[in-house]
């Protein structure tokens, strides 16, 4: 009997244990149950589904007019759940949740398919989700595959089920979904796959093809994959006519259906041609300035406005659309290009180019690049600084002089010096050598703190006379060029960059409004002088491509950089700019390679990026005042000084075209002076001298010989008002040239027809009395000098390179390209500038 009694204890105790765990068990799926939907209750934020029905964050320009709507998270065409047909919701229901209307927000069948998938995969993967689920996933949470993000999942799906009704989910789900392209919801997607507004009148092939996509919306995409968007649409329309949504006679139908084939213009979002480089920067700016992150501003209902033009903005696209405003492209590399415009008096930019082929979210070339600025660079580093300091006015006198600083050798890109040159011409010209002198003068130190003060940064590495050139160590984008160029409008006051002007936030707040940031760089008087020469590169200097139609005013600086690449060659770019400005607004156009190299080497300079610069203004400021540059209240306007004319130096050089002999007379000195010149020659007495030409622009003459004489040679300048001054030097034919003329004629004529062009030009030394100098770039083209293969660089037959000026109309260049600002001093990583030495201490200051 007692072990009997003891059996049922045992067995009551094994009862009332079992009992008890059923018990916790019961209560702790209660427990679990009602935690998981307190859990999803905390989780569901209702102003996320009410933000689904918002209108779109808008983009505004500079007048207020929409510039794009933002519908790229979760579609601002909103549609109700009556106006979906109901074979679009079935096509859904067939393939993502076929027991959708059965369900509390989590099917356990389909759960349990998806624990089995990732036990054999051995990791979590996607499967399993109900529409609902879904819903939750894009609405409330990261798209995290883990098992937190799941469970946090299933709970949001259970409390969605019991706030909404399987119509309302299913069309918050419709209205959500994500069809690739950035297109979000169905009413979007049937506007940009198939040019269809009213969701009514897509066929049944069509629905099946949207619902097709959600499961992997790139591999799935019509466009991108035609083949395998057929076979899933096809497999979509199997089940349709399985689960009853449609007869086998619609399935067949609706799979002989074709695909499209291309997006429809109705459908892509309003974004202009153009425009993305621009909206994109508006989105870092939101973020980076005032907090405004891209999330917050794709659900809807936020006014950014801008300062952006669009006839400024259409003009760049046009321009950026014409491939013949810009250089010949590489063998293996396209010539890139950026633009940005601003509004100097405001700061706010007006329009911008990223790059000739900008892609959504891609490197910004107006903005994030950084490349030696070259010549544009003299006014910031060098002349504004040294008119500011209040040592020098625009028509100073600068050293023009063949010269080395601490080492340092730069040379003029025409190779033509002189003693002096007033700082007009200077930068007229873009001459070297009076740039590093002058930075020389007022001191590296002083240049760089109003570098600063423009505002571009400087590697410590800059700390060297090259960046009077623009040769840095990192380079400047686009963008601060044209930053600091508005000084120049300003007065001495530079305006920050920038696009917003007032944001206003989904409930009608205005959350930023933006006030121009002004900097006191420079003194008004040294803006004027600064501004009247940048005046006269364009009127009347190397800049004159871009000058603009109807006589509107402008203003600006070309710069280069030259190859690494050919380093010792003065026909290639690395770099080509220009950097000018109307009353209206500043512009900043830059070219060049990404790499350069053998295969891709540009040819063209600076008259690229003038001619785009006049071509962009030209259309986007069409119809528009032109307006005036007015100097600033009390401006001393300083005349330009009277300089003594002196004696011209003059060479004569025996010379053959065509077999027959002739004499080149060439002569230096007077730079910068507008001078004439009266030509003489004469046999032995020089009182005895006949005139053969007056009113000479020009330091180049050919005399033809009729005869066996050789004349001797002597010229006179006069000024404008008819005075002459000194008279130069006796010039003669050198004898020797004649012997060796006679001998180069001998050998041509014994069979020798080749030819190359260079006579040697009497060797190209020592022609000019007490130049001790003389560079074989003195004589004209037919002559030339060592090694000028009969090009020369100096005027004769239109002057460097052709018959045209900078501008096409004859002088320098005649192809019309401005030459490099920094020539032939060989190649390093830093652009093609070899870097000075840093001054000793205590020697500049």
């Amino acid at each position: 009997m007692a072990k009997a009694k003891k059996k049922v204890v045992k067995k009551n105790r094994w009862l009332m244990f079992a009992a008890s765990f059923i018990v916790f068990l019961i209560l702790s799926v209660f427990g679990g149950y009602f935690s998981l939907l307190f859990a999803g209750e905390k989780m569901i934020d209702m102003q996320k589904l009410e933000d689904l029905k918002l209108d779109p964050t808008v983009l505004l320009d500079k007048d207020g007019q929409p510039i794009i709507e933002l519908n790229k998270e979760g579609t601002r065409d909103y549609v109700k759940f009556n106006e979906i047909p109901e074979k679009l919701v079935d096509a859904f229901i067939a393939v993502e949740d076929k027991r959708f209307f059965d369900h509390n927000g989590i099917d356990f069948v389909r759960v349990a398919g998806a624990i089995i998938k990732d036990i054999k995969s051995g990791g979590a993967v996607e499967g399993g989700s109900t529409i609902t689920q879904q819903l939750a996933k894009n609405v409330f949470l990261s798209h995290e595959k883990t098992f937190w993000r799941k469970t946090k999942e299933a709970s949001i799906a259970i409390n969605l089920e019991r706030r909404f009704s399987k119509d309302e989910i299913m069309e918050m789900y419709l209205n959500k979904i994500y069809l690739n392209h950035g297109i979000f919801g169905v009413k979007d997607a049937a506007k940009y796959y198939f040019g269809k507004d009213d969701l009514s009148k897509l066929t049944i092939g069509e629905m099946a093809t949207l619902a097709a996509i959600p499961k992997a919306p790139a591999y799935y995409s019509p466009f991108a994959h035609p083949d395998r968007a057929k076979e899933r649409r096809d497999t979509i329309l199997r089940l349709m006519a399985e689960q009853g949504y449609i007869t086998a006679e619609e399935k067949e139908k609706a799979q002989a259906e074709p695909l499209p084939k291309e997006p429809h213009e109705s459908a892509q979002q309003g974004m202009k041609k153009g425009y993305q480089a621009y909206v994109d920067y508006v989105m870092q700016e939101a973020k980076n300035l005032y907090d405004v992150s891209e999330d917050v501003l794709y659900r809807g209902g936020w006014k950014i406005y801008t300062s952006l033009d669009p006839k400024m903005q259409d003009a760049m696209a046009d321009a950026y659309g014409n491939d013949k405003l810009f250089p010949k492209d590489g063998q293996t590399q396209k010539v890139l290009s950026s633009m940005i415009v601003i509004d100097p008096n405001t700061g706010g930019i007006a329009g911008m180019m990223g790059g000739r082929d900008y892609v959504a979210k891609g490197f910004n070339l107006a903005t994030d690049m950084r490349r030696q600025p070259g010549s544009t660079f003299k006014p910031l580093a060098v002349y504004a600084p040294a008119l500011d300091l209040g040592e020098y006015n625009m028509y100073s006198r600068l050293s023009n002089q063949k010269q080395s600083f601490n080492g340092y050798s730069p040379r003029n890109w025409n190779n033509k010096y002189s003693d002096t040159v007033d700082m007009y011409t200077a930068v007229n010209q873009s001459l070297n050598i009076p740039a590093v002198w002058l930075l020389d003068k007022i001191g590296i130190t002083e240049g760089m703190k109003y570098i600063k003060k423009f505002g571009i940064e400087l590697d410590p590495q800059d700390r060297n006379l090259a960046i009077a050139l623009g040769g840095l160590t990192k380079g400047v984008s686009p963008l601060k060029m044209a930053q600091a160029y508005t000084t120049f409008v300003n007065k001495g006051t530079m305006v920050e960059a920038h696009t917003i002007t007032k944001i206003v936030d989904d409930r009608g707040t205005t959350v930023a409004t933006v006030e121009p940031k002004r900097t006191d760089v420079i003194s008004p008087q040294a803006a004027w002088e600064m501004h009247s020469m940048l005046e006269g590169v364009v009127s009347d200097g190397i800049g004159g491509r871009a000058r603009l139609s109807g006589g509107r005013p402008v203003a600006g600086k070309t710069g280069t950089t030259q190859s690494e690449v050919f380093a010792n060659s003065t026909k290639y770019n690395k770099d080509a700019w220009f950097v000018g400005y109307t009353p209206q607004y500043v512009a900043a156009v830059w070219m060049g390679f990404d790499r350069e190299d053998k295969q891709n080497v540009m040819a063209d300079g600076s008259g690229k990026t003038a001619d785009l610069f006049k071509a962009v203004f030209d259309q986007g400021l069409k119809g528009t005042s032109a307006g005036q540059f007015t100097p600033p209240e009390g401006t001393v306007k300083h005349e330009e000084p009277k300089v003594e004319m002196t004696a011209p130096k003059l060479a004569a050089v025996l010379a053959m075209e065509n077999q027959k002999p002739k004499v080149v007379i060439n002569w230096i000195g007077n730079e910068g002076l507008d001078l004439t010149y009266d030509l003489y020659r004469f046999k032995n007495d020089p009182d005895a001298k006949e005139l053969i030409a007056s009113g000479i622009k020009d330091n180049t003459y050919v005399d033809p010989l009729n005869g066996t004489v050789l004349y001797k040679y002597i010229v006179i300048p006069r000024d404008a008002d008819g005075n002459e001054g000194p008279p130069s030097n006796i010039a003669e034919v050198d004898m020797s040239q004649v012997e060796q003329l006679l001998n180069d004629g001998n050998q041509f004529e014994e069979g020798d027809h080749s030819g190359d062009g260079t006579n040697n030009g009497g060797q190209g030394n020592n022609h000019f009395p007490g130049d001790q100098n003389g560079d074989n770039e003195q004589f004209p083209p037919d002559q030339g000098g060592d090694n000028s293969s009969g090009t020369g660089r100096d005027p004769g037959n239109g002057g460097n390179n052709g018959n045209g000026g900078y501008d096409g109309t004859g002088g320098n260049n005649g192809n019309g390209n401005p030459p490099p600002d920094i020539p032939e001093w060989g190649g390093n990583q830093s652009g093609g500038i070899v870097l000075p030495p840093p001054p000793p201490d205590g020697t500049q200051r």
